[in-house]
């Protein structure tokens, strides 16, 4: 690979270290990562433009980097890669801080860099449809209880009954603004993750917070108190809380499991535990946000 990057980039190379699929390097003056691309040509089009304009908003984002040919991407053994100059951000995991230091990035919406995975329910329709019409002999295999699918599967039709609702509301999508996003965030996520153009998509605001908060308590490592601080200092518009709720309310966390075929033994212990969660953090948003009312959340509220 070593070749390979100095013929395409007129890099001199120290230190090449592949770890967990992408390769890390650096020259006398900068620090690089080369990783696999699956987007088709104009998609990486898109996102480099996007990169360009991310950049003017902060210095974190790391840059793509050109090859000799004046190309975003390289073939090297029949796969694509993308070559970024990292930032000086450090490699720590992210906080919730570090989320809401890119809303004040707001993408106008006629501007097309990159897709938007909103407004959700179609996706969320489908995924339900999807394991709803599982055969039946592989949903036993891997899914188990059916008890539990059908809970999730309950929580997921109420999240989307609630954003239906919500987006009545909405005179005009524009009113929403789209900042920089990702599919998944997690605790776990680096600074480096969070910064690569190449994992980011538009969306809302409330979308990494809610999946944030998700990944804080399904692996254990959530602070309530916390939560609550970070959501009375966020001062959403009611639409932005009820949003932020249907989105919480969703588990994608149990349909990437599903997809993954990897259901967590411990994930029926806590089912209980994740409906006080989020029954805490209704109570809180009727509070705070006076969103509008789930009746069987709301017969919930302790």
């Amino acid at each position: 690979m070593k070749e390979y990057i100095q013929y395409y980039y007129h890099l001199v190379i120290n230190d090449l270290r592949l770890v967990r699929g992408r390769y890390f390097f650096h020259d006398q003056k900068y620090h690089y990562m080369l990783e696999t691309v699956y987007f088709p040509p104009n998609i990486l089009e898109n996102i480099a433009q996007l990169n360009e304009v991310l950049r003017t908003y902060s210095e974190f984002y790391h840059q793509i980097v050109k090859n000799v040919q004046g190309s975003i991407w390289t073939l090297i053994d029949r796969k694509a890669y993308v070559l970024l100059k990292l930032s000086s951000i450090s490699d720590k995991k992210i906080h919730l801080s570090d989320l809401k230091m890119v809303w004040s990035i707001s993408i106008p919406r006629n501007k097309n860099f990159t897709h938007t995975h909103f407004p959700w329910f179609p996706l969320w329709e489908e995924k339900i449809d999807y394991f709803e019409n599982y055969p039946a002999r592989e949903k036993e295999y891997f899914i188990g209880d059916s008890g539990l699918l059908d809970l999730f599967i309950g929580l997921g039709e109420n999240a989307i009954s609630y954003l239906k609702e919500t987006l009545k509301e909405v005179r005009s999508f524009d009113d929403l603004p789209l900042v920089p996003s990702h599919r998944r965030v997690s605790r776990q996520m680096s600074l480096i993750d969070f910064y690569d153009p190449l994992g980011l998509i538009l969306d809302l605001r409330v979308r990494d917070i809610a999946e944030y908060f998700k990944d804080s308590f399904w692996n254990s490592d959530y602070d309530l108190r916390e939560m609550e601080l970070f959501l009375s200092q966020a001062r959403f518009s009611k639409i932005e809380a009820q949003l932020f709720f249907s989105r919480l309310l969703f588990p994608s966390f149990y349909f990437d499991y599903l997809e993954q075929k990897e259901l967590p033994k411990h994930l029926d212990s806590r089912v209980e535990e994740f409906l006080f969660f989020i029954t805490d953090i209704y109570s809180y948003l009727r509070e705070q946000y006076f969103i509008e009312e789930i009746k069987w959340l709301n017969a919930g509220v302790r």
